[in-house]
Parts: structure tokens; C-alpha cells; sequence
């Protein structure tokens, strides 16, 4: 009967060890640090700052738009129309051998914080660019629908 105490106060005594660490914590000890997680996104972090809709914002953009369609294609910006943060311009497009003999030729843009960002025609002009008039779907705002979807 003495070993059945012995395991049984033994048991008591784990018990109670328990309780006073629950009673020392509550008393003011510190509690266990909590662990710290470390979230990887890849949303690059948010840049500050404005564009403006001048020929002056628009001339680098335009250009390296060109630029994408052809390495030796060059474009002069003409004329710049902006509305809710879209813009077009128009020019011409041509190349560095003879820049004064191209096509007439626009570019959409997207303000998206200090960039000028080039839009694909495609997706934004909507299902029906033809017409003289900004299709329902179309995401490019109304007032820039026929400079920038229904010109070249």
C-alpha cells in the first residue's frame, strides 16, 4: 500500500507543479513569447507618388512602347488626350532609319500611381471597337474611345 501512495502523491505533486505555473503566470510572470510568422507576398510594395498627364510624363512611355513592337521603331507624340486616369497619345510611329516616314499611330495608357502603364487595345477598347462609340465593355473611359480605339 505504500508504493500505491507514494505513485499517488507523486501524481498529486505533478499536479499541483501544474497549477502554481498556471498561478505564477497569472501572478505577472512574462508569458512565453508568441512565435513569429513571416508572410512572403508577391505584391511588390506600394511607390508614392502621382503622374501627370503632360506630353512631358507621356513622351518615355509612348516611346518604349514603340519600342516593344519593334527595337528600331521610334514615336513622336503629337497629341495627348487624358480622362479618369487614362491617356492617349498620337503620333507617329516609325523607324530610326528615317523617323519622319511612319504611320499614324496611338497608344493607351493606365495611370497606375507614378507610371504610365501601355494597355492592350484589345482588351480594353471592348467587343466592338468600330463603332464611333464606347461599347459597354469597354474598361478605357468614353471620352477616350475614339482617339485611342477607333485610330490607329
Amino acid at each position: 500500500m505504500h508504493r500505491s501512495s507514494v505513485i499517488a502523491l507523486t501524481g498529486l505533486a505533478a499536479a499541483l507543479a501544474g497549477c502554481a505555473h498556471g498561478t505564477a503566470r497569472e501572478a505577472g510572470a512574462p508569458a512565453a513569447p508568441a512565435p513569429v510568422t513571416t508572410t512572403s507576398t508577391s505584391v511588390p510594395p506600394v511607390i508614392g507618388g502621382m503622374t501627370t498627364c503632360t506630353k512631358a510624363a507621356l513622351v518615355e512611355p509612348a516611346a518604349a512602347a514603340a519600342r516593344a513592337l519593334g527595337p528600331n521603331n521610334v514615336y513622336t507624340v503629337d497629341d495627348l488626350h487624358c480622362a479618369d486616369g487614362w491617356a492617349v497619345t498620337s503620333g507617329l510611329l516609325a523607324s530610326r532609319v528615317d523617323p519622319t516616314m511612319g504611320a499614324p499611330t496611338s497608344f493607351v495608357f493606365q495611370q497606375e500611381g507614378q507610371f504610365w502603364v501601355v494597355q492592350d487595345k484589345a482588351k480594353v477598347c471592348g467587343t466592338n471597337p468600330t463603332t464611333t462609340t464606347a461599347p459597354a465593355d469597354a474598361a478605357i473611359p468614353a471620352a477616350l474611345f475614339l482617339p485611342g480605339c477607333a485610330a490607329g
